[in-house]
Protein backbone atom coordinates (compact mmCIF):
# COMPACT_ATOMS: atom_id res chain seq x y z
CA UNK A 1 0.00 0.00 0.00
CA UNK A 2 1.45 3.34 -1.01
CA UNK A 3 1.97 6.21 1.43
CA UNK A 4 0.18 9.46 0.95
CA UNK A 5 2.18 12.69 1.12
CA UNK A 6 1.90 14.60 4.43
CA UNK A 7 -0.01 17.38 2.72
CA UNK A 8 -2.95 15.07 2.10
CA UNK A 9 -3.72 14.95 5.84
CA UNK A 10 -3.89 18.70 6.32
CA UNK A 11 -7.09 20.77 5.91
CA UNK A 12 -7.06 23.42 3.24
CA UNK A 13 -5.52 26.63 4.46
CA UNK A 14 -7.76 29.60 5.12
CA UNK A 15 -6.90 32.96 3.75
CA UNK A 16 -4.77 34.78 6.26
CA UNK A 17 -6.66 38.01 5.73
CA UNK A 18 -9.97 36.38 6.64
CA UNK A 19 -8.47 34.71 9.73
CA UNK A 20 -6.93 37.94 10.89
CA UNK A 21 -10.18 39.84 10.44
CA UNK A 22 -12.24 37.35 12.44
CA UNK A 23 -9.73 37.33 15.31
CA UNK A 24 -9.72 41.09 15.46
CA UNK A 25 -13.53 41.21 15.53
CA UNK A 26 -13.70 38.62 18.34
CA UNK A 27 -11.10 40.45 20.41
CA UNK A 28 -12.98 43.72 20.02
CA UNK A 29 -16.28 42.13 21.18
CA UNK A 30 -14.63 40.47 24.17
CA UNK A 31 -13.08 43.78 25.23
CA UNK A 32 -16.46 45.51 25.01
CA UNK A 33 -18.32 42.71 26.84
CA UNK A 34 -15.85 42.28 29.78
CA UNK A 35 -14.14 45.48 30.82
CA UNK A 36 -10.90 44.85 32.76
CA UNK A 37 -11.34 45.26 36.54
CA UNK A 38 -8.60 47.14 38.31
CA UNK A 39 -7.33 45.33 41.46
CA UNK A 40 -6.66 47.84 44.22
CA UNK A 41 -3.18 47.96 45.75
CA UNK A 42 -2.91 46.12 49.09
CA UNK A 43 -1.38 49.12 50.83
CA UNK A 44 -4.27 51.33 49.69
CA UNK A 45 -6.99 49.05 51.11
CA UNK A 46 -7.77 49.99 54.77
CA UNK A 47 -9.81 46.78 55.29
CA UNK A 48 -7.08 44.38 54.12
CA UNK A 49 -6.22 41.75 56.85
CA UNK A 50 -3.30 42.75 59.09
CA UNK A 51 -0.56 40.31 60.13
CA UNK A 52 -0.61 40.06 63.92
CA UNK A 53 2.99 38.92 64.36
CA UNK A 54 6.04 41.07 64.97
CA UNK A 55 7.67 41.70 61.60
CA UNK A 56 10.52 43.62 63.25
CA UNK A 57 11.48 40.81 65.63
CA UNK A 58 15.00 39.57 65.05
CA UNK A 59 14.14 36.06 66.27
CA UNK A 60 16.33 33.32 67.67
CA UNK A 61 19.69 32.59 66.16
CA UNK A 62 19.82 29.73 63.69
CA UNK A 63 22.05 27.70 66.02
CA UNK A 64 19.62 28.09 68.90
CA UNK A 65 16.70 27.12 66.69
CA UNK A 66 18.45 24.03 65.37
CA UNK A 67 19.59 22.75 68.76
CA UNK A 68 16.50 23.61 70.81
CA UNK A 69 15.83 20.58 73.01
CA UNK A 70 12.75 19.89 75.14
CA UNK A 71 14.69 17.38 77.24
CA UNK A 72 16.77 20.16 78.80
CA UNK A 73 15.94 22.80 81.36
CA UNK A 74 18.51 25.24 79.96
CA UNK A 75 19.66 25.83 76.39
CA UNK A 76 22.73 28.05 76.73
CA UNK A 77 25.14 28.49 73.86
CA UNK A 78 28.04 27.12 75.91
CA UNK A 79 26.19 23.85 76.58
CA UNK A 80 25.36 23.51 72.90
CA UNK A 81 29.04 24.02 72.01
CA UNK A 82 30.19 21.48 74.62
CA UNK A 83 27.52 19.03 73.41
CA UNK A 84 28.77 19.17 69.81
CA UNK A 85 32.46 19.28 70.81
CA UNK A 86 32.06 16.11 72.89
CA UNK A 87 30.54 14.39 69.86
CA UNK A 88 33.40 15.49 67.60
CA UNK A 89 35.92 14.44 70.25
CA UNK A 90 34.36 10.98 70.39
CA UNK A 91 34.61 10.77 66.59
CA UNK A 92 38.29 11.75 66.73
CA UNK A 93 38.90 9.19 69.47
CA UNK A 94 37.29 6.44 67.38
CA UNK A 95 39.47 7.27 64.38
CA UNK A 96 42.70 7.49 66.41
CA UNK A 97 41.93 4.28 68.32
CA UNK A 98 41.39 2.40 65.06
CA UNK A 99 44.63 3.83 63.65
CA UNK A 100 46.53 2.70 66.74
CA UNK A 101 44.83 -0.69 66.79
CA UNK A 102 45.96 -1.73 63.32
CA UNK A 103 49.61 -1.20 64.30
CA UNK A 104 49.59 -3.49 67.35
CA UNK A 105 50.09 -6.91 65.69
CA UNK A 106 48.01 -9.61 67.41
CA UNK A 107 46.85 -7.13 70.05
CA UNK A 108 44.89 -5.52 67.23
CA UNK A 109 41.95 -7.84 67.85
CA UNK A 110 41.51 -6.57 71.41
CA UNK A 111 41.88 -2.92 70.47
CA UNK A 112 39.56 -3.26 67.48
CA UNK A 113 36.94 -4.53 69.94
CA UNK A 114 37.65 -1.43 72.02
CA UNK A 115 37.19 0.67 68.88
CA UNK A 116 33.82 -1.00 68.27
CA UNK A 117 32.78 -0.20 71.85
CA UNK A 118 33.86 3.43 71.51
CA UNK A 119 32.08 3.86 68.18
CA UNK A 120 28.91 2.01 69.16
CA UNK A 121 28.38 3.37 72.66
CA UNK A 122 29.98 6.83 72.41
CA UNK A 123 30.47 8.22 68.92
CA UNK A 124 27.43 7.05 66.96
CA UNK A 125 24.88 7.74 69.74
CA UNK A 126 26.16 11.30 70.14
CA UNK A 127 26.20 11.88 66.38
CA UNK A 128 22.61 10.68 66.17
CA UNK A 129 21.68 12.89 69.11
CA UNK A 130 23.17 15.96 67.45
CA UNK A 131 21.36 15.36 64.17
CA UNK A 132 17.99 14.28 65.59
CA UNK A 133 17.88 17.51 67.59
CA UNK A 134 17.49 19.16 64.21
CA UNK A 135 15.15 16.95 62.19
CA UNK A 136 13.01 14.91 64.64
CA UNK A 137 9.83 16.83 65.60
CA UNK A 138 9.23 17.69 69.25
CA UNK A 139 5.56 16.88 69.73
CA UNK A 140 3.40 13.79 70.22
CA UNK A 141 2.91 11.87 66.98
CA UNK A 142 2.48 8.34 68.27
CA UNK A 143 6.16 7.34 68.42
CA UNK A 144 8.66 7.14 71.24
CA UNK A 145 12.32 8.12 70.89
CA UNK A 146 15.51 6.42 71.95
CA UNK A 147 17.94 8.20 74.25
CA UNK A 148 19.90 9.05 71.08
CA UNK A 149 16.86 10.80 69.59
CA UNK A 150 16.02 8.13 67.01
CA UNK A 151 12.40 7.13 66.51
CA UNK A 152 11.54 4.20 68.76
CA UNK A 153 8.58 1.88 69.22
CA UNK A 154 5.03 3.03 68.41
CA UNK A 155 2.75 4.24 71.19
CA UNK A 156 -0.12 1.78 70.78
CA UNK A 157 -2.03 1.73 74.10
CA UNK A 158 -3.79 4.34 76.25
CA UNK A 159 -5.14 3.80 79.76
CA UNK A 160 -7.57 5.41 82.15
CA UNK A 161 -6.29 4.27 85.54
CA UNK A 162 -4.30 5.08 88.64
CA UNK A 163 -0.85 3.59 88.94
CA UNK A 164 -1.89 0.99 91.53
CA UNK A 165 -4.65 -0.18 89.15
CA UNK A 166 -2.05 -0.85 86.48
CA UNK A 167 0.31 -2.72 88.83
CA UNK A 168 -2.51 -4.88 90.19
CA UNK A 169 -3.95 -5.65 86.76
CA UNK A 170 -0.57 -6.49 85.21
CA UNK A 171 0.40 -8.80 88.08
CA UNK A 172 -2.96 -10.61 87.88
CA UNK A 173 -2.47 -11.01 84.12
CA UNK A 174 0.86 -12.75 84.65
CA UNK A 175 3.24 -9.92 83.87
CA UNK A 176 6.47 -9.18 85.81
CA UNK A 177 7.70 -5.68 86.58
CA UNK A 178 11.05 -5.02 84.91
CA UNK A 179 14.02 -3.84 86.94
CA UNK A 180 15.61 -0.47 86.31
CA UNK A 181 18.64 -0.33 84.05
CA UNK A 182 21.72 -0.41 86.28
CA UNK A 183 25.25 -1.73 85.87
CA UNK A 184 24.29 -4.83 87.83
CA UNK A 185 21.06 -5.55 85.90
CA UNK A 186 22.75 -4.84 82.55
CA UNK A 187 25.53 -7.30 83.31
CA UNK A 188 23.02 -9.89 84.51
CA UNK A 189 20.96 -9.75 81.32
CA UNK A 190 24.12 -10.15 79.21
CA UNK A 191 25.11 -13.25 81.17
CA UNK A 192 21.55 -14.63 81.10
CA UNK A 193 21.27 -14.12 77.35
CA UNK A 194 24.58 -15.90 76.72
CA UNK A 195 23.76 -18.78 79.05
CA UNK A 196 20.09 -18.93 78.02
CA UNK A 197 19.06 -18.78 81.69
CA UNK A 198 15.84 -17.24 82.92
CA UNK A 199 15.69 -13.60 84.04
CA UNK A 200 12.00 -12.66 84.44
CA UNK A 201 12.75 -9.17 85.82
CA UNK A 202 15.25 -8.25 83.11
CA UNK A 203 15.46 -4.49 82.47
CA UNK A 204 14.17 -2.90 79.29
CA UNK A 205 16.05 -0.09 77.59
CA UNK A 206 14.76 3.44 78.20
CA UNK A 207 12.56 5.06 75.57
CA UNK A 208 11.55 8.71 75.71
CA UNK A 209 8.08 10.25 75.64
CA UNK A 210 7.14 13.73 76.89
CA UNK A 211 10.90 14.35 77.11
CA UNK A 212 11.57 11.62 79.70
CA UNK A 213 12.00 7.86 79.94
CA UNK A 214 9.21 5.45 80.88
CA UNK A 215 7.93 5.40 84.47
CA UNK A 216 8.03 1.60 84.59
CA UNK A 217 7.74 -1.45 82.37
CA UNK A 218 6.32 -4.98 82.52
CA UNK A 219 7.33 -8.08 80.63
CA UNK A 220 6.68 -11.79 80.11
CA UNK A 221 9.62 -14.03 79.40
CA UNK A 222 9.07 -16.71 76.73
CA UNK A 223 10.27 -20.27 77.39
CA UNK A 224 12.65 -19.09 80.11
CA UNK A 225 14.80 -17.34 77.48
CA UNK A 226 15.63 -13.66 78.21
CA UNK A 227 16.23 -13.09 74.49
CA UNK A 228 12.51 -13.57 73.83
CA UNK A 229 9.94 -11.56 75.76
CA UNK A 230 6.70 -9.63 75.60
CA UNK A 231 7.14 -6.19 77.11
CA UNK A 232 5.26 -2.92 77.53
CA UNK A 233 6.44 0.48 78.78
CA UNK A 234 4.21 3.02 80.58
CA UNK A 235 4.35 6.82 80.76
CA UNK A 236 2.21 9.08 82.98
CA UNK A 237 0.66 11.81 80.86
CA UNK A 238 0.92 15.48 81.89
CA UNK A 239 -2.04 16.91 83.77
CA UNK A 240 -4.87 17.83 81.40
CA UNK A 241 -3.10 16.27 78.39
CA UNK A 242 -5.39 14.85 75.70
CA UNK A 243 -4.92 12.52 72.79
CA UNK A 244 -5.31 14.05 69.33
CA UNK A 245 -9.08 14.28 69.01
CA UNK A 246 -9.67 15.49 72.57
CA UNK A 247 -9.83 12.27 74.63
CA UNK A 248 -8.17 12.61 78.04
CA UNK A 249 -6.19 9.61 79.29
CA UNK A 250 -3.97 9.01 82.30
CA UNK A 251 -1.27 6.79 80.81
CA UNK A 252 0.24 5.89 77.45
CA UNK A 253 2.06 2.65 76.71
CA UNK A 254 4.18 1.04 74.00
CA UNK A 255 3.99 -2.74 73.62
CA UNK A 256 6.32 -4.79 71.39
CA UNK A 257 7.64 -8.35 71.29
CA UNK A 258 11.38 -9.10 71.36
CA UNK A 259 12.20 -12.24 69.39
CA UNK A 260 16.02 -12.26 69.45
CA UNK A 261 19.21 -10.44 70.45
CA UNK A 262 21.35 -8.78 67.81
CA UNK A 263 23.15 -5.59 66.79
CA UNK A 264 21.42 -2.27 66.26
CA UNK A 265 21.43 -1.22 62.61
CA UNK A 266 22.14 2.42 63.54
CA UNK A 267 24.67 2.19 66.40
CA UNK A 268 25.86 -1.47 66.28
CA UNK A 269 25.07 -1.82 69.98
CA UNK A 270 23.93 -5.18 71.34
CA UNK A 271 20.15 -4.96 71.75
CA UNK A 272 16.90 -6.92 71.49
CA UNK A 273 15.34 -7.26 68.04
CA UNK A 274 11.64 -6.40 67.77
CA UNK A 275 9.02 -8.42 65.90
CA UNK A 276 7.65 -6.31 63.02
CA UNK A 277 3.94 -6.92 63.77
CA UNK A 278 3.48 -4.58 66.74
CA UNK A 279 -0.32 -4.88 66.52
CA UNK A 280 -0.13 -8.52 67.62
CA UNK A 281 1.67 -7.52 70.83
CA UNK A 282 -0.74 -4.63 71.44
CA UNK A 283 -3.74 -6.95 71.12
CA UNK A 284 -2.02 -9.58 73.27
CA UNK A 285 -1.59 -7.10 76.14
CA UNK A 286 -5.28 -6.13 75.93
CA UNK A 287 -6.37 -9.79 75.86
CA UNK A 288 -4.30 -10.82 78.89
CA UNK A 289 -5.55 -7.88 80.95
CA UNK A 290 -9.21 -8.53 80.14
CA UNK A 291 -8.87 -12.30 80.64
CA UNK A 292 -7.52 -12.05 84.19
CA UNK A 293 -9.31 -8.82 85.15
CA UNK A 294 -13.08 -8.91 84.48
CA UNK A 295 -13.30 -5.25 85.59
CA UNK A 296 -11.20 -4.16 82.61
CA UNK A 297 -12.89 -2.88 79.48
CA UNK A 298 -11.64 -1.13 76.39
CA UNK A 299 -12.71 0.83 73.36
CA UNK A 300 -10.75 1.25 70.15
CA UNK A 301 -9.98 4.49 68.35
CA UNK A 302 -9.99 3.14 64.83
CA UNK A 303 -7.48 4.76 62.48
CA UNK A 304 -6.11 6.87 65.32
CA UNK A 305 -3.09 7.23 63.04
CA UNK A 306 -2.57 6.17 59.49
CA UNK A 307 -1.11 2.69 59.27
CA UNK A 308 2.57 2.66 58.39
CA UNK A 309 5.72 0.59 57.91
CA UNK A 310 8.84 2.02 59.49
CA UNK A 311 11.92 1.18 61.57
CA UNK A 312 12.51 1.63 65.27
CA UNK A 313 15.62 2.93 67.02
CA UNK A 314 17.43 -0.39 66.59
CA UNK A 315 16.75 -0.48 62.86
CA UNK A 316 14.09 -3.21 63.14
CA UNK A 317 11.16 -3.10 60.73
CA UNK A 318 7.82 -2.35 62.39
CA UNK A 319 4.28 -1.98 61.08
CA UNK A 320 0.92 -1.06 62.56
CA UNK A 321 -2.67 -0.47 61.44
CA UNK A 322 -2.81 2.77 63.46
CA UNK A 323 -5.63 1.74 65.85
CA UNK A 324 -5.41 2.85 69.51
CA UNK A 325 -7.13 0.75 72.22
CA UNK A 326 -8.09 2.75 75.34
CA UNK A 327 -8.16 0.50 78.41
CA UNK A 328 -10.26 1.38 81.46
CA UNK A 329 -8.58 -0.13 84.54
CA UNK A 330 -10.04 2.24 87.12
CA UNK A 331 -12.06 -0.49 88.90
CA UNK A 332 -9.28 -3.05 89.23
CA UNK A 333 -8.54 -1.84 92.76
CA UNK A 334 -12.07 -1.67 94.22
CA UNK A 335 -13.55 1.24 96.15
CA UNK A 336 -12.40 4.82 96.49
CA UNK A 337 -8.66 4.77 96.86
CA UNK A 338 -5.99 7.39 96.85
CA UNK A 339 -4.07 7.80 93.63
CA UNK A 340 -0.33 7.31 93.68
CA UNK A 341 -0.02 11.07 93.24
CA UNK A 342 -2.09 11.66 96.37
CA UNK A 343 -0.09 9.08 98.30
CA UNK A 344 3.21 10.44 97.09
CA UNK A 345 3.32 13.69 95.04
CA UNK A 346 6.52 12.46 93.40
CA UNK A 347 4.55 9.76 91.56
CA UNK A 348 2.67 12.21 89.34
CA UNK A 349 3.88 13.18 85.88
CA UNK A 350 7.06 14.95 86.89
CA UNK A 351 8.59 17.69 84.82
CA UNK A 352 12.32 17.85 84.15
CA UNK A 353 13.16 19.99 87.20
CA UNK A 354 11.30 17.55 89.46
CA UNK A 355 13.15 14.60 87.95
CA UNK A 356 16.53 16.25 88.55
CA UNK A 357 16.54 15.94 92.34
CA UNK A 358 19.63 13.80 92.82
CA UNK A 359 22.92 13.34 91.04
CA UNK A 360 22.39 11.00 88.04
CA UNK A 361 24.80 8.15 87.25
CA UNK A 362 26.34 10.23 84.44
CA UNK A 363 27.64 12.78 86.95
CA UNK A 364 29.14 10.10 89.18
CA UNK A 365 30.70 8.35 86.18
CA UNK A 366 32.28 11.56 84.90
CA UNK A 367 33.58 12.41 88.37
CA UNK A 368 35.09 8.94 88.72
CA UNK A 369 36.83 9.18 85.35
CA UNK A 370 38.23 12.64 86.09
CA UNK A 371 39.53 11.39 89.44
CA UNK A 372 41.05 8.30 87.82
CA UNK A 373 42.92 10.37 85.25
CA UNK A 374 44.13 12.76 87.95
CA UNK A 375 45.46 9.93 90.09
CA UNK A 376 47.19 8.32 87.09
CA UNK A 377 48.76 11.61 86.02
CA UNK A 378 49.97 12.44 89.53
CA UNK A 379 51.31 8.90 89.99
CA UNK A 380 53.20 9.09 86.70
CA UNK A 381 54.62 12.51 87.56
CA UNK A 382 55.77 11.37 91.02
CA UNK A 383 57.30 8.21 89.56
CA UNK A 384 59.22 10.17 86.94
CA UNK A 385 60.46 12.71 89.46
CA UNK A 386 61.69 9.93 91.77
CA UNK A 387 63.61 8.24 88.97
CA UNK A 388 67.39 8.95 89.42
CA UNK A 389 68.68 11.69 87.14
CA UNK A 390 65.29 12.73 85.81
CA UNK A 391 65.07 15.95 87.85
CA UNK A 392 68.57 17.07 86.79
CA UNK A 393 67.86 16.23 83.17
CA UNK A 394 64.52 18.06 83.29
CA UNK A 395 66.16 21.09 84.88
CA UNK A 396 68.87 21.15 82.22
CA UNK A 397 66.34 20.73 79.36
CA UNK A 398 64.16 23.54 80.68
CA UNK A 399 67.16 25.84 81.12
CA UNK A 400 68.41 25.21 77.59
CA UNK A 401 64.91 25.64 76.13
CA UNK A 402 64.35 28.83 78.13
CA UNK A 403 67.63 30.40 76.93
CA UNK A 404 66.66 29.74 73.32
CA UNK A 405 63.03 30.72 73.79
CA UNK A 406 63.33 34.25 72.43
CA UNK A 407 65.73 33.44 69.62
CA UNK A 408 64.68 30.02 68.38
CA UNK A 409 61.24 29.11 67.05
CA UNK A 410 62.21 25.55 66.15
CA UNK A 411 62.47 22.37 68.17
CA UNK A 412 63.73 24.04 71.37
CA UNK A 413 60.72 26.33 71.55
CA UNK A 414 58.34 23.50 70.71
CA UNK A 415 59.82 21.19 73.37
CA UNK A 416 59.64 24.00 75.92
CA UNK A 417 55.95 24.56 75.18
CA UNK A 418 55.12 20.85 75.22
CA UNK A 419 56.89 20.34 78.54
CA UNK A 420 54.80 23.00 80.22
CA UNK A 421 51.67 21.72 78.46
CA UNK A 422 52.25 18.28 79.98
CA UNK A 423 52.86 19.78 83.40
CA UNK A 424 49.76 21.91 83.01
CA UNK A 425 47.62 18.89 82.12
CA UNK A 426 48.73 17.15 85.32
CA UNK A 427 47.97 20.16 87.53
CA UNK A 428 44.68 20.66 85.70
CA UNK A 429 43.66 17.08 86.38
CA UNK A 430 44.11 17.61 90.12
CA UNK A 431 42.04 20.81 90.04
CA UNK A 432 39.32 18.98 88.07
CA UNK A 433 38.84 16.55 90.95
CA UNK A 434 37.71 19.46 93.13
CA UNK A 435 35.39 20.63 90.35
CA UNK A 436 33.96 17.12 90.00
CA UNK A 437 33.05 17.06 93.68
CA UNK A 438 31.18 20.32 93.21
CA UNK A 439 29.40 18.95 90.14
CA UNK A 440 28.16 16.01 92.22
CA UNK A 441 26.89 18.59 94.72
CA UNK A 442 24.91 20.17 91.86
CA UNK A 443 27.06 23.19 90.89
CA UNK A 444 26.19 24.19 87.34
CA UNK A 445 29.22 26.44 86.83
CA UNK A 446 31.55 23.71 88.14
CA UNK A 447 30.27 21.44 85.37
CA UNK A 448 30.84 24.19 82.81
CA UNK A 449 34.42 24.81 84.00
CA UNK A 450 35.16 21.09 84.14
CA UNK A 451 33.99 20.72 80.55
CA UNK A 452 36.22 23.60 79.49
CA UNK A 453 39.25 22.03 81.20
CA UNK A 454 38.43 18.60 79.78
CA UNK A 455 38.31 20.16 76.32
CA UNK A 456 41.68 21.84 76.83
CA UNK A 457 43.25 18.62 78.14
CA UNK A 458 41.82 16.67 75.21
CA UNK A 459 43.24 19.14 72.67
CA UNK A 460 46.67 19.03 74.33
CA UNK A 461 46.78 15.23 74.28
CA UNK A 462 45.49 15.16 70.69
CA UNK A 463 48.29 17.53 69.62
CA UNK A 464 50.90 15.42 71.39
CA UNK A 465 49.64 12.25 69.68
CA UNK A 466 49.41 13.95 66.29
CA UNK A 467 52.96 15.31 66.56
CA UNK A 468 54.33 12.13 68.17
CA UNK A 469 55.58 14.12 71.18
CA UNK A 470 53.55 12.42 73.93
CA UNK A 471 55.51 11.81 77.13
CA UNK A 472 53.98 8.34 77.34
CA UNK A 473 53.09 5.53 74.97
CA UNK A 474 50.38 6.25 72.42
CA UNK A 475 48.36 3.32 73.79
CA UNK A 476 48.20 4.99 77.20
CA UNK A 477 47.52 8.43 75.73
CA UNK A 478 44.70 7.18 73.46
CA UNK A 479 43.01 4.39 75.37
CA UNK A 480 43.40 5.83 78.88
CA UNK A 481 43.78 9.62 78.78
CA UNK A 482 41.74 10.52 75.70
CA UNK A 483 39.13 7.81 76.29
CA UNK A 484 38.56 8.96 79.88
CA UNK A 485 38.32 12.60 78.80
CA UNK A 486 35.78 11.79 76.08
CA UNK A 487 33.74 9.59 78.42
CA UNK A 488 33.66 12.39 80.97
CA UNK A 489 32.69 15.05 78.40
CA UNK A 490 29.87 12.91 77.04
CA UNK A 491 28.62 12.24 80.57
CA UNK A 492 28.77 15.90 81.61
CA UNK A 493 26.87 16.96 78.47
CA UNK A 494 24.08 14.39 78.89
CA UNK A 495 20.55 15.67 79.45
CA UNK A 496 20.47 14.27 82.99
CA UNK A 497 23.71 16.01 84.00
CA UNK A 498 22.63 19.36 82.54
CA UNK A 499 19.20 19.23 84.17
CA UNK A 500 20.53 18.12 87.54
CA UNK A 501 23.17 20.84 87.89
CA UNK A 502 20.87 23.56 86.54
CA UNK A 503 17.92 22.58 88.75
CA UNK A 504 20.18 22.32 91.83
CA UNK A 505 21.75 25.72 91.18
CA UNK A 506 18.34 27.32 90.68
CA UNK A 507 17.05 25.73 93.87
CA UNK A 508 19.99 27.13 95.83
CA UNK A 509 19.39 30.58 94.35
CA UNK A 510 15.74 30.44 95.36
CA UNK A 511 16.64 29.28 98.87
CA UNK A 512 19.26 32.02 99.19
CA UNK A 513 16.79 34.65 97.98
CA UNK A 514 14.16 33.38 100.44
CA UNK A 515 16.65 33.58 103.33
CA UNK A 516 17.64 37.11 102.35
CA UNK A 517 14.02 38.21 102.16
CA UNK A 518 13.34 36.59 105.52
CA UNK A 519 16.26 38.49 107.10
CA UNK A 520 15.03 41.74 105.55
CA UNK A 521 11.54 41.19 106.94
CA UNK A 522 12.95 40.42 110.36
CA UNK A 523 15.10 43.54 110.22
CA UNK A 524 12.11 45.72 109.30
CA UNK A 525 10.06 44.23 112.12
CA UNK A 526 12.87 44.88 114.59
CA UNK A 527 13.07 48.50 113.45
CA UNK A 528 9.33 48.98 114.02
CA UNK A 529 9.69 47.63 117.54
Amino acid sequence: MGLRPPEAHLPPPEPSARRTGENAAWTSKARDAEPEEKIPNVTDDPNYPVYQGDTDKAGESRIKQQFSDSRRLVEGLSDEIYFVFAGLASLWLAVVSLTEAVHLSWWSVLFILIFWGLASYLTLPRMHRIMTNIYVPDYFFGRTQTADGLLGDPVNLALKAEEDDIHEAMKKAGWTKAEDVTLKSSWRIVVSSLRKTSYPEAPVSPLMLFGRKQDFAYQQEVDGNPSKRHHVRFWKTPKGWKLPGGIEVDWLAAATYDHAVGLSLFTFQVTHKVDPDTDQERDYVVSTLEYRNPEVSHEVLNDFMGGYNSRNGGGDSINTDGDMPILDLDDVVPGDHLSEEQKDPRRKHRNLSELARKAPPDVWLAGGLVTLVALLQVARSVYRLMTPGVVDQLDNDLAVSARNFVSDTGNDLWNFVLTFMSLGVTLLAVFQVLLSINVIRGRHMARQFNLAFLGISFIVVAIQIGTDTADSSNVYAVFVLMASQVFAMLSYTSDEAVNYTWASSQERRRAKKARRQSRERSSREDQRV
